[in-house]
């Protein structure tokens, strides 16, 4: 029996005797796929299937681990996922200010993500220009762009194109496969410090677990509950944030942290609302706090550079 087909028994059975699959058969399973040894309608099929059980970290971390052998290692320091797009209703993107501050701050980010246009939200990829973030059109640019400016956008389909196809599946069939967290963790930079924003419950600590499943060393990963699913800290919320390193997988309790009374900058890049620059300053403060987080382990710390790295910038 192929491998496609061992898996999909092995997920599809009936209620008693259906169980997930281990990193193993993930692996593999994905492996064939990018080699072209199984058709997408056989994969669609299975990652449906599994969605609908809910994917487990060692499902997610195998398939990582396939498309990390196929994707290039570009020397980043903080990998930055941007996949979900924001609501209209929850503000633009303002994370991509931060990665550009931690960028002038002399870290190297590379952002990665897909641009859903039917899904009618606000995407990375249409503010880069104002922010004066470089898109890349190639791993080697992204790679040249990060030594020049410190930052550069890799769109998915430069990088891991057949996960590109296979996110558009939900357009095909109605359903979200487990590919959209497959995506974010891709780490394409090869970053030491990663942030993982997802929207439904249990993803957070999803997240954080498939990082330890992988095993990579030296890599810190810090998830959250994003702003629409994005990888933006909201700092009106109070919540649960998960932090995967070489020791293992911890949580911490956050509560809410909206300063009143924060400097702004003397132009907006965004042109934000009047009404919203407070909201947007604090969110790009608490994203940036939650990054250096994951790099110093020491919230209090993260968030006291990233407030003198805001003030400095509103000067």
């Amino acid at each position: 029996m192929s491998t496609i087909l061992e898996c999909i028994r092995t997920v599809g059975r009936g209620e008693r005797g259906r169980k997930p699959l281990t990193f193993e058969q993930a692996y593999r399973v994905m492996d064939e796929y990018l080699d072209g040894k199984c058709d997408d309608d056989q994969m669609a099929m299975l990652l449906m299937l599994i969605r609908v059980q809910n994917e487990t970290q060692q499902e997610i971390a195998g398939f990582v681990k396939a498309f990390q052998s196929r994707v290039p290692n570009l020397g980043a320091d903080i990998d930055w996922p941007c996949y979900a797009g924001k609501r209209t209703s929850a503000g633009q993107p303002w994370h991509l200010l931060s990665a550009k501050l931690l960028a002038g701050a002399g870290y190297k980010v590379l952002l990665h993500g897909y641009h859903d246009r039917p899904a009618g939200r606000l995407h990375a990829e249409d503010y880069l220009a104002a922010l004066g973030i470089p898109l890349a059109e190639s791993p080697q640019q992204a790679q040249e762009l990060l030594q020049q400016f410190g930052i550069a956008y890799l769109p998915l389909k430069h990088f891991a194109p057949q996960a590109e196809v296979m996110i558009g599946w939900k357009n095909r069939y109605g359903l979200r496969t487990p590919i959209n967290t497959v995506v974010r963790a891709l780490n394409p930079g090869g970053a030491a410090v990663g942030l993982r924003g997802s929207f439904h419950p249990g993803f957070q600590q999803l997240h954080a677990e498939v990082e330890s499943e992988i095993g990579l060393s030296s890599h810190a990963v810090v998830s959250f509950k994003g702003q629409s699913g994005e990888s933006e800290y909201n700092p009106k919320v109070s919540q649960t944030v998960w932090i995967s390193t070489q020791q293992g997988v911890e949580s911490h309790y956050w509560t809410e942290r909206m300063l009143t009374d924060i400097p702004m900058p003397k132009e907006c890049l965004f042109n934000t609302d009047t009404n919203e620059l407070n909201m947007m300053a604090n969110t790009v403060v608490s994203t940036m706090a939650a990054v250096l987080f994951a790099q110093l382990n020491d919230y209090e710390q993260g968030f006291e550079k990233a407030y003198q790295l805001w003030s400095e910038y509103c000067r």
